[in-house]
């Protein structure tokens, strides 16, 4: 256990450019009670130093923190700042809302519902959109919602998959009571569903693809709008304002650059599958060209992006999921959705891209 301990510990401080690789099979091996991976990192607050909380596995949030972390352009503006970047790896949102504080990193990119979570753990600037797309429930011996009573299905607690999930259970007239949930990792669905595990399983992107690409009988037979978005504290924002404008910046910019070819799509796709096989110790179970198809799909082709978009599949964005997670008492019932209006009410998307010229929207320069 001890030369465990000391590999887990060599392996928490790898860095590659600037990343703190993780290596999440060691992770997933750890004994019950362990100490979570998250908890090894040194995410306090420094002097200098920039912290980007990103997920490898989670596309299409990773095309962007993935080229954000190899933007020249964006080193040399922190430098100027006098501050450098450092990236720490999750494999879930959550996972960074346990991990993070007001004042221990720049900006992360997060699912729907830690974003939620985030606005409620202490007040949050959202820089823009990361991703809109769909969470699915994937089954393989069923077509319908109906058919998955009294089965067992996995998913991710809190998660947008979860209330996607509930909203399908909602449709097909079941309840919570009515299936078995299992609580699962979702780089674990796949093999508990072709196992005979579970039944089902309610994910969001890549796991679905790779579930549907393993086997042909794989179908998702309900889908929910879902949705990514890019985070930075209030705390910091108004600490570092203009390395919180340049960060927001780099984010534009890598949609704007890989818009410009296909080319570029696939070279960050490329290291989207190496930041991911670095941090799970596994190759990708997608190939370059269903990933590329992904991040054209939910976030390069979708209207007007980079923005914030004043509605969501009907209704302004994450009032949806906050009501959710007050109805299962994941939030408190005193907490409000003044959380969330304050954490919309950040201006810098606009001041940035009023300005593309200071702001370099458009000079690409990026490692290769």
């Amino acid at each position: 256990m001890q030369r465990f301990a000391s590999f887990y510990a060599d392996a928490c401080n790898v860095r590659r450019r600037g990343t703190a690789f993780l290596l999440l099979a060691l992770v997933l091996a750890l004994p019950a009670g362990a100490q979570p991976y998250y908890e090894r990192y040194e995410l306090a607050g420094k002097p200098g130093v920039v912290n980007l909380l990103v997920q490898p596995m989670a596309y299409p949030l990773a095309f962007i923190s993935s080229a954000m972390q190899r933007d020249r352009v964006l080193r040399s503006e922190l430098k100027q700042l006098n501050l450098s970047l450092q990236v720490f790896n999750f494999s879930k949102g959550n996972d960074i809302v346990k991990a993070a504080s007001a004042d221990g990193f720049g900006m992360a990119f997060l699912g729907d519902m830690p974003t939620v979570n985030m606005s409620v753990k202490f007040p949050i600037a959202i820089a823009g959109l990361g991703k809109r797309n769909f969470s699915s429930v994937v089954a393989r011996d069923h077509a319908r919602l109906e058919e998955l009573k009294g089965q067992k299905i996995g998913y991710s607690a809190g998660s947008s998959s979860h209330l996607v999930l509930m909203r399908g259970l909602k449709a097909a007239h079941l309840s919570e009571a009515d299936v078995q949930l299992v609580s699962l990792e979702p780089s674990q669905m796949p093999d508990a569903m072709e196992s005979g595990a579970v039944a089902a399983f309610s994910a969001w992107e890549p796991t679905p693809s790779i579930a549907l690409a393993r086997n042909t009988k794989n179908r998702a037979i309900y889908k929910g709008m879902s949705t990514d978005w890019v985070v930075m504290p209030r705390q910091w924002v108004t600490a570092q304002p203009k390395a919180a404008l340049a960060l927001t910046a780099a984010y534009i910019r890598s949609i704007n650059w890989m818009r410009r070819s296909k080319a570029n799509v696939q070279t960050v796709a490329a290291w989207v599958l190496a930041d991911g096989n670095a941090f799970t110790a596994e190759p990708s179970r997608l190939s370059l060209n269903k990933v590329t198809e992904i991040a054209y799909k939910d976030l390069l082709d979708v209207p007007g992006a980079p923005s914030i978009p004043s509605l969501v599949d009907g209704l302004p964005p994450l009032v949806r999921e906050f009501d959710f997670l007050k109805e299962v008492g994941t939030i408190p019932a005193a907490v409000n959705a003044d959380v969330l209006r304050g954490a919309f009410g950040y201006g810098g998307l606009k001041t940035v891209q009023t300005d593309p010229k200071g702001f370099r929207l458009f000079a690409f320069d990026y490692d290769q």
